[in-house]
């Protein structure tokens, strides 16, 4: 007996975004169900995994690029590949399985996230069905198109469709405690500028999804975690080593601002630690400034950060320029062992957002960056084409030893 749940859902962006293909394109037909599932087994490697994927597309679906991980090479297996599809181009599936420490029914099901009207371009749905054995089938439905012309938009037409099926359910009885295990599907296009976006027919319908998902072969892997690596452990956030609060960050900053600088405090909270946000200006227009701080890796006082490799003194230093993004930086070592970089990222044509910045490395893992942008704040576009400050006058600022300091008061 199943139950079916509907709702409103907003695609999951991180979970549908494209993903990157391999470096060298390579061609597959889609493999048998019984290399799909490594002769009886749990795919352990890349190849396998693959295979694991293919096998449950068409037969004669054509696979230009493919990558994955198999439950030997990570505890977080995944498959990716690009299909070959109605349009001409790829479509991009991929699978992944997934364990969990805690009560799997908090986050289980369709995530209730926007109603899905399409006010901001997307139209969404999502189904949930509760199978007989217990888990819950959700399959997500979306579609995002968008001229460019709205807000926040980038100017540039946007048209994808995608299917996001989750399968999740209690985990292993030999666990004590209560634990989960999810396989997730995603089949992904991207129409913008097709020609036969109208007439797109997806590799995979929704019962061929759900089928897919279903598949023995998901529940064999995650047979083979549980063998391979135990109970899921609940995932832990250390606290950073260093609590500094933002009023010291913001006067340590005012203290060190060259003459001319007028320094304006940006509030976020009287209980804000390691991060504050300023407005300089020089008189031409108001720019934000952000202050990050981190402790020592290891405050107890083990083994602490390599920093970067490659720099023998402090005379030795290397320029970056990718060519591409217009990121500028050098990298030195300071006579005390700590590494500092410094960035800029000027402004273009296409582009008026410039940034500057400096980062300090200490020896202890422990560092400090300041960052400063053109604009005044974020939700106008930038006033000025330069900042207040230069790179190398942040950078100054950024090697006072003031900011070792302030961490190693605060290091607890």
């Amino acid at each position: 007996m199943s139950t079916t749940v509907k709702r409103g859902w907003r695609r999951r962006a991180a979970l549908t975004a494209a993903i990157a293909t391999v470096a060298a394109a390579t061609t597959m037909g889609a493999a048998s169900a019984s290399a799909a599932s490594g002769q009886g087994g749990a795919p352990g490697t890349e190849q396998e995994i693959v295979a694991a994927l293919t096998g449950l597309l068409p037969e004669g679906t054509e696979i230009t690029d493919a990558y994955g991980q198999g439950y030997l090479d990570s505890e977080y297996p995944f498959a990716a590949v690009e299909a070959g599809d109605s349009t001409g181009g790829t479509t991009t599936i991929d699978v992944s399985v997934s364990r969990s420490a805690g009560d799997w029914t908090e986050w289980a099901g369709c995530p209730d996230n926007g109603d899905g009207t399409g006010e901001d371009g997307f139209v969404a749905d999502c189904t949930e069905t509760e199978l007989s054995d217990g888990r819950l089938l959700s399959v997500n439905t979306w579609e995002y198109e968008t001229d460019g012309s709205g807000e926040g938009e980038d100017g540039e037409p946007y048209h994808a469709i995608g299917w996001d099926v989750w399968l999740e359910g209690p985990g292993s009885a030999e666990f004590e405690s209560e634990t989960g295990r999810s396989v997730y599907l995603s089949q992904y296009k991207e129409l913008t500028g097709s020609a036969g976006a109208d007439a797109y027919v997806p590799v995979l319908d929704e019962q061929q999804l759900t089928e897919a998902v279903q598949a023995p072969v998901w529940q064999e892997l995650l047979a083979a975690l549980d063998a391979e690596y135990g109970e899921p452990a609940e995932e832990e956030w250390e606290e950073d080593s260093a609590q500094i609060p933002a009023a010291e960050l913001r006067d340590a900053f005012r203290a060190l601002a060259p003459e001319g600088i007028e320094v304006t405090d940006v509030d976020h909270g009287a209980d804000e630690v390691n991060f504050a946000e300023l407005l300089t200006d020089d008189g031409k227009g108001a720019a934000l400034l952000s202050i990050s701080a981190w402790g020592p890796w290891d405050a107890s006082g083990e083994e602490g950060f390599d920093g970067f490799d490659g720099f023998e003194d402090v005379e030795d230093i290397e320029s970056f320029d990718d060519g591409e993004s217009g990121v500028e930086c050098a990298d030195s070592v300071l006579e005390d062992g700590a590494e500092l970089s410094v960035c800029s990222a000027a402004p273009t044509d296409e582009d008026p957002v410039g940034l500057w910045w400096a980062t300090v490395y200490y020896p202890d893992g422990s560092g400090i960056d300041i960052t400063q942008t053109n604009l005044a704040d974020w939700e106008n576009a930038p006033v000025r084409a330069d900042a207040p400050l230069t790179a190398d006058q942040l950078a100054e600022i950024a090697t006072d030893g003031v900011w070792a300091d302030l961490i190693a008061q605060y290091t607890v």
